[in-house]
Order: structure tokens, then C-alpha cells, then sequence
């Protein structure tokens, strides 16, 4: 791959650096657009929440809030971006689990929309605000996503109340004053079949007709997980479809168990970034050992998936196509596990080569870390060929300035 959105790869590095995540805006808008209008028209009280765990970059929040997303938040520190990037509280939405009392007490500060993953959580909110409205997270006992790490649902996941649970702290948070609610639903990430969206809709409307009888919800948010092909034999998620399947079990079953129309929220995140996202690295060392090892100046801190799941991402080249050998791509971190592909067909690589990973837009940089003191990258934004910088590479000072 020799252009990003138009742009020459070595004219990014050569402005910027040879570890940087760059981002397509037109494809970001393009995906949003997609996915927006996919629900949308098949059912009108849909809101969007670009999940904010997934990049959660200033300016690429500021560009979501301008597309008439809102913003889903799992910590106190993502609404305050969220807020930083001028969303309004009531377009911010937090689930968390496990939150400190601390983090509670900066939600109860808030006007956000909470979805509480227990009733302690609930309880410790309500010591410092009182409010008429409620959502629970509910774990609807199954659960999928691309690999376990990102699977949210079902008896192994640490999530929610499970679902034979879920009337009885509804009830709870009636007897204390409660007479507005909402319900949550989150099973898992990086889903690429339609009808498995439509399946836990159906199952959360189902878990949903057993706890509300005289109250009715005013939204079900049944979370995020629309998935994206990391690899070229995967197909990509009939988002189309998707929401057809997802909007008419919703409608047919809110009739049914006389819901009447409530909102329907969604939590994108991948979908909508990941691959409008790059990382453009440099080989720094090849070296023949037990393999042949293709080292990298960006590494495991830099895109943690493939040391913490096993994740696949897609690498090129710049310059070269043909491949003539087998290579293990890695990077300079002092752990085995700083391995981004092995035993992966290459062109003949060397020394100084440029090497892009595709479909870095969602959790590389916001996984990023200073492992090794290493610098995270800088952020670049190309919008119609113009390049933008939107986080500077970290500085040795940076890595400094919490110190006292």
C-alpha cells in the first residue's frame, strides 16, 4: 500500500515520524453515514453513540459530535473528553462496572445518562444524587464477539445482572423512587453475522416483557459489537441488512409486548473507525534467526490486539507486492509477545522498508501505552489530502511531567 486516502505514505512519515496512526476522514464520515441511515430508515427513533473506548482522539470526537453522533462513555476521564469536545450531557451515555465511589460521585455531578452494571453501583450514585430515572446493564446469558477478550455476555462474562436477576433490581430501584427507566444490553464486539444482532434483540425484548409492566422503557440500548473484516478471506457486515433484521424484531416485539415506541440506541465504535485507521511503522532490524524476524520501530505499546487477543491485522509493504518469503513481524518491546504476525508471506523486506497496518482506527492509539518508557505516536487526520496533526509523538518530557 503505497497512498492513504490520497497521500503518499512516505510524505507522512517524512513529515511526521516513522510510528503514526493516520486517519481517513472522508471514510470515517462515509462509515457513520452508512450505518446512521441504516437504522434509520427502517425505524425512527434510533440515537448513535460513537463509543469513545474505541478512539478516543479530541479531534475525531469533535468530528463525530459535527456527523450528530452522541457519545458512549465507560469512565469518568472519556466523559470529560466527551465534554471537552463540546457534546452536551444529554448526548453522553456511561456504562461502566466496578466504578470507585469516586467515579460515581463525578457521574451523580453530571447530567449523563447512566447504565448501572449493578445494584451497588446504583445504590452508591444514589448517595449523592436522587434522580426519578434508571438503566441496568442485563447480561442476557449469551454472548459472542471476535475473540474472548471481547466477548460481554453470557455465564463468563463479567458484565451486567444476569438476566434472572434483572426484574428484581428493576423492582429495587422502584421502591426507591424510581419511575423512569432504561435497559441495557452489550455481548460482545467485532460481530460480522446480522442475525446474530437481530437475535439479542429478540432475546432482550423477551428478558424486558418479564420486569415492565407498568412502567415502560424509554430506550433499549442494545450496545455496540458491528463488526469489521481484519482479514481478506472475512466478509464485511451487511449493515443494511443488520439493521432491517435488528429494527423489525424491535418493532414486532415492542407491539407485541406493548413497549410502544421507544428510543433504540446503538453503540458503535470499530465499525465506524477501524478502517479508516492506519499505522505507518519502519523496519528497523531484519534479523535470521530461528526465523526470519522483521523488526519494527512501533511495537506491542503501540497496537496492543495482536499481543492481547491474538488479533490479525492486515500489513503491506510500501513499495513491494510480490511475496517471496515468510516473515515474523515484531516489535522492540522486551516481551515475547511483541508480535504482530507470524509466519506471515512477505515481499523481501529491509532495513528502512515502510510498513503499514491496516485497520488500526479503533483501539490502537486509546491501547497505547509508555511500555518501555517508549514514546506513544503521533495522530495524523487526512482530510481531501490535507494532513492534519492531531496528537504530537510523545516527548521524553511528557514521560516526566507527573513527577514531583
Amino acid at each position: 500500500m503505497n497512498t492513504i486516502a490520497g497521500v503518499d505514505v512516505r510524505e507522512i512519515v517524512e513529515r511526521f515520524g516513522d510510528s503514526v496512526y493516520v486517519y481517513d476522514k472522508q471514510r470515517i464520515e462515509d462509515n457513520y453515514k452508512r450505518f446512521s441511515e441504516a437504522f434509520k430508515s427502517n425505524y425512527p427513533k434510533v440515537k448513535v453513540f460513537f463509543s469513545v473506548k474505541s478512539n478516543s482522539n479530541l479531534a475525531i470526537l469533535k468530528l463525530f459530535k459535527s456527523l450528530g453522533a452522541g457519545a458512549d462513555c465507560s469512565s469518568p476521564f472519556e466523559v470529560m473528553l466527551a465534554q471537552k469536545a463540546g457534546f452536551a450531557d444529554e448526548d453522553i451515555i456511561y456504562t461502566g462496572n466496578y466504578e470507585s465511589e469516586d467515579d460515581l460521585q463525578f457521574l451523580a455531578s453530571t447530567n449523563v445518562t447512566v447504565n448501572f452494571d449493578s445494584i451497588d453501583a446504583f445504590d452508591e450514585y444514589r448517595k449523592y444524587k436522587k434522580s426519578e430515572f434508571a438503566s441496568f446493564r442485563i447480561n442476557p446469558g449469551i454472548g459472542k464477539g471476535g475473540f474472548e477478550g471481547i466477548t460481554t455476555g453470557g455465564a463468563d462474562a463479567k458484565f451486567g445482572i444476569p438476566y434472572e436477576f434483572a426484574k428484581s433490581a428493576f423492582e429495587y430501584a422502584e421502591s426507591q423512587g424510581i419511575s423512569r427507566f432504561g435497559v441495557h444490553m452489550m455481548t460482545g464486539s467485532n460481530n460480522l453475522e446480522p442475525y446474530f444482532f437481530s437475535e439479542i434483540t429478540e432475546k432482550l425484548m423477551s428478558i424486558a416483557s418479564k420486569i415492565f409492566k407498568e412502567h415502560k422503557p424509554e430506550y433499549f440500548d442494545i450496545g455496540g459489537g458491528y463488526g469489521v473484516p481484519y482479514e481478506d478471506d472475512e466478509p464485511e457486515l451487511d449493515i443494511e441488512l443488520t439493521a432491517k433484521l435488528v429494527t423489525e424484531a424491535f418493532t414486532e416485539k415492542c407491539l407485541k409486548y406493548g413497549f410502544g415506541q421507544p428510543y433504540l440506541y446503538l453503540e458503535p465504535g470499530r465499525y465506524l473507525i477501524a478502517d479508516a485507521g492506519f499505522l505507518i511503522t519502519k523496519v528497523s532490524t531484519v534479523k535470521s534467526a530461528y526465523k526470519k524476524f522483521i523488526g519494527l520501530s512501533s511495537g506491542m505499546n503501540t497496537l496492543m490486539r495482536p499481543d492481547l487477543y491474538g488479533a490479525n491485522h492486515k500489513i503491506t509493504i510500501y513499495g513491494k507486492e510480490t511475496n517471496t518469503q515468510f516473515s515474523t513481524i515484531c516489535g522492540p518491546i522486551c516481551e515475547n509477545s511483541d508480535i504482530f504476525a507470524r509466519h506471515l508471506p512477505t515481499p523481501k523486506i529491509e532495513k528502512g522498508d515502510l510498513v503499514v497496518i491496516h485497520t488500526a482506527g479503533a483501539y490502537g492509539y486509546s491501547m497505547a501505552s509508555n511500555y518501555n518508557s517508549r514514546p506513544r505516536p503521533a495522530e495524523v487526520l487526512i482530510d481531501n489530502g490535507e494532513l492534519s496533526l492531531i496528537r504530537r509523538k510523545d516527548s521524553f518530557e511528557d514521560l516526566l511531567k507527573n513527577y514531583e
